[in-house]
């Protein structure tokens, strides 16, 4: 028995189908695209049957990307009658794409191209806000769409920071040397941090998965052991390595502070254990760090209290110089 023609109109609007209408390639995430470059997509149908018109509203962060150029493309031979509403300025793409011969299509098929300009960094959907497909007689064709998504990839590490914990002190000290890198791209990264004393590699450290925005700090302990010491401070440095495609290489290291490494036991740094220093550990006997009269160089033996056995080091160590 024959449905009514209002019954067939119903089937016809809710019927399951395959039809998809969506964005093709789904994500653009290549580390090579640059500001001022250009990407282009495809928009894509498959399976539908009988369709007339193709109609959608394509979403987009106007922050990230802007219009350069849409181009209709011919499908079974023919280009559709449009009309289009585009604002690169709020971000949307209306058009509505009317074919002379209904479309019948199978296969995975382009019916639009759409070139974008890269604004800024960032990420952005691109979003079927709204979409309807017609068949010849006007009724809705079901069909699902498939969102696209475009990353504009910012990448580059910074060394933000260097903080010795002295800045002169005793050779064979060990010496805490914090350094601080900022992730300032919008990935996460993994890298090396390097730490030198004027052009010698203290050590290497890793940062590993630190997300967009954040800061690492990490701690390098300085075994002053085998520097010699000098009048001269050592300058310290820090080097982040460079990523793939980082923008920016030259905040990648960073020189910030010196280190004046001094004899044992000189406590005044002139270059020589002598009577000033004992002088020195005089007007400093039996303080505390925190007291007047504390003064750190003369704490030889770093316990945080000068006494006999500071006296002792400056004693074993009386008449040397640089």
């Amino acid at each position: 028995m024959a449905l009514p023609f209002a019954a067939a109109t119903l089937l016809t609007q809710t019927g399951a189908s395959d039809a998809t209408l969506y964005v093709d390639p789904p994500s653009i995430e290549d580390p090579a695209i640059l500001l001022g470059d250009n990407i282009v997509i495809h928009i894509m149908i498959d399976s539908v049957s009988d369709m007339k018109t193709c109609e959608f509203n394509l979403t987009f962060s106007p922050s990230v990307l802007s219009v350069l150029r849409i181009t209709k493309l011919a499908v079974q031979g023919q280009y559709p009658d449009s009309k289009l509403d585009l604002d690169s300025d709020n971000g949307y793409i209306w058009i509505s794409l009317v074919y002379k011969t209904a479309l019948t299509i199978t296969t995975d098929t382009a019916i639009l191209e759409i070139e974008f300009y890269v604004k800024d960094y960032g990420a952005t959907d691109l979003h079927f806000q709204s979409s309807e497909l017609l068949d010849t007689g006007g009724a809705p064709i079901p069909h699902e769409t498939r969102d696209g998504f475009v990353r504009i990839i910012l990448r580059n590490i910074v060394v933000k920071q260097i903080s010795p914990t002295y800045s002169e002190t005793y050779v064979g000290r060990i010496i805490p040397i914090n350094v601080t890198t900022l992730n300032d791209g919008n990935i996460p990264e993994t890298f090396t941090v390097s730490l030198f004393y004027d052009s010698t590699l203290i050590d290497t450290m890793d940062a590993v998965d630190l997300p967009p925005t954040e800061n690492i700090t990490v701690t390098f302990n300085w075994d002053t052991a085998s520097a010699p010491p000098l009048m001269t401070p050592y300058t310290i440095k820090a080097e982040a390595s460079t990523v793939p495609y980082e923008v920016n290489t030259t905040d990648n290291t960073l020189v910030d502070g010196t280190i004046k490494l001094k004899i044992v036991g000189d406590v005044d740094g002139d270059g020589a254990v002598d009577i000033n220093d004992l002088i020195a550990w005089d007007d400093a006997y039996e303080s505390h760090a925190g007291d007047p009269s504390w003064n750190a160089q003369a704490d030889i033996n770093n316990d945080s209290v000068v006494d006999k056995a500071d006296a002792t080091l400056i004693l074993d160590h009386y008449k040397e110089t640089l």
